[in-house]
């Protein structure tokens, strides 16, 4: 069976099935070749189900990123290619249809491995700019016309490298690993895991055409894949700009690192200036593990004021949690399971660690199976839905508002493959 519902009641028990009062729907993309839809309801004692709706096959052969657009009711996938050698970018108008919601408008021919896309949204004329970063080397920008969905190509760059990276084995050439639009909407902001680099480039709002600043290096041998910035709320208003934060996963160091951020003027560029660096599993736990640990970041606020945060980070291969309970209640299956590790950023620095970027270790939990690529919070912050990819299976956990801890496990589906990406629908 492809949905589980595990959270039990006396209703349940009976066989009497709560009526739902709220839902949402999350789109999960695949290696094996899927766009699936999920739909998560809640019923008023508060227990959760998550229902296989359906799948699309339209960004076959092996969909690596979603990015939804709620407002306008787009959703854009990148397929990496692996079973063509090479890549396609699609975009899809969002329906009611519950059983075949995405209709599709454009399929375009890209460099090969796209991974990750960022939109930012302030273009002329109600326009749009896509990036769209691509592992083997390069970057791509596509202007989109929202009401559409369709969009065509802009510029593309393609890195070099001089010679090979500390780590010549993962690090042979540059790496594009995500592209993020930076929180002033003037920039994109580039992780490369193959150059350890930071990429940066300058948006022009009148022609959406985007040219490269200084880049940011970040120690060698360290694999930046994925950043963000800290949240909104978590930044003064009586503060400068300086009091920004960007956060980076390192994927072959095991590293997380904070920066401070300062605009340079004349739209020069983005300074970056090394704060911090912890183990993204906690000071409890060594790296001992080989190569893909570090995958997802997300930077969350939380009440306690003076700009305090929490950051969360998704650790694949790094299985420290063995013969657990089965995310399936009705499955007695043991597991082992990769983690999943929680922090916060104290807006007034020195944290528990003692670093002066503030960060203190919260702690480690199971990411309920194997190779947790990519997570993705709900626009309340109190349910994060993991994908774990080797183990083809989505959890929903929740997550305390408060406190930022996350919780029990409230639903969850398997059978979808190789899981590579969520985005939640819910209606702005």
């Amino acid at each position: 069976m492809l949905s589980k519902f595990f959270a039990f009641s006396v209703l349940a028990l009976l066989g009497v099935t709560p009526a739902p009062t709220s839902a949402a729907r999350l789109y999960v993309s695949s290696y094996a070749g899927q766009i699936t839809f999920l739909d998560l309801t809640k019923a008023k004692n508060g227990t959760y189900e998550l229902t296989n709706s359906g799948a699309s096959n339209d960004c076959a052969p092996n969909p690596s990123w979603l990015q939804i657009d709620v407002k306008h009711r787009n959703l854009y996938c990148v397929d990496e290619g692996f079973a063509t050698g090479i890549g396609t970018l699609n975009s899809f108008k969002l329906g009611n249809d519950t059983k075949n919601p995405l209709s599709p408008v454009t399929r375009m021919n890209v460099p090969n491995a796209p991974v990750n896309t960022a939109i930012m949204a302030n273009g002329p004329n109600g326009t749009q700019l896509l990036a769209v970063a691509h592992y083997v080397n390069a970057l791509t920008t596509w202007k989109v016309e929202p009401k559409t969905a369709s969009f065509a190509p802009l510029q593309s760059f393609n890195f070099t490298m001089a010679k090979p990276g500390r780590n010549a084995g993962r690090q042979a050439a540059p790496h594009p690993h995500q592209v993020l639009v930076d929180p002033s909407h003037k920039y994109l902001v580039v992780p490369d895991l193959g150059a350890d680099m930071i990429r940066i480039f300058y948006i022009d709002p009148h022609t959406l055409q985007v040219s490269e600043r200084p880049s940011i290096n970040v120690e060698p041998g360290s694999g930046p894949r994925h950043g963000a910035f800290s949240p909104a709320s978590a930044v003064h208003p009586r503060k400068t700009k300086a009091e920004l934060r960007y956060y980076l996963v390192n994927e072959l160091s095991s590293k997380l690192h904070a920066y401070s951020v300062t605009y340079l003027p004349n739209n020069g560029g983005i300074g970056m200036s090394l704060l911090e660096s912890v183990s993204a599993y906690g000071p409890e736990k060594d790296p001992v593990f080989s190569g893909n640990a570090p995958a997802e970041i997300a930077a969350l606020p939380l009440p306690m004021g003076n700009g305090t945060h929490q950051l969360i980070v998704s650790n694949r291969n790094a299985t420290f949690f063995k013969d657990i309970g089965n995310p399936d209640k009705k499955n007695e299956t043991h597991i082992d399971s990769d983690t999943i590790a929680s922090f916060t950023v104290s807006g007034n620095g020195g944290g528990a660690g003692g670093g002066v970027g503030g960060i203190s270790f919260d702690n480690l939990i199971p990411a309920q199976g194997s190779f947790p690529r990519q997570f993705s919070v709900n626009r309340r912050g109190d349910l994060v839905a993991v994908g774990l990819q080797n183990s083809g299976r989505v959890v929903v956990m929740e997550r305390c508002t408060e406190s930022g801890k996350l919780g029990a496990v409230v639903a969850e589906v398997e059978g979808l493959g190789g899981v590579t990406s969520i985005v939640w629908d819910e209606r702005e």
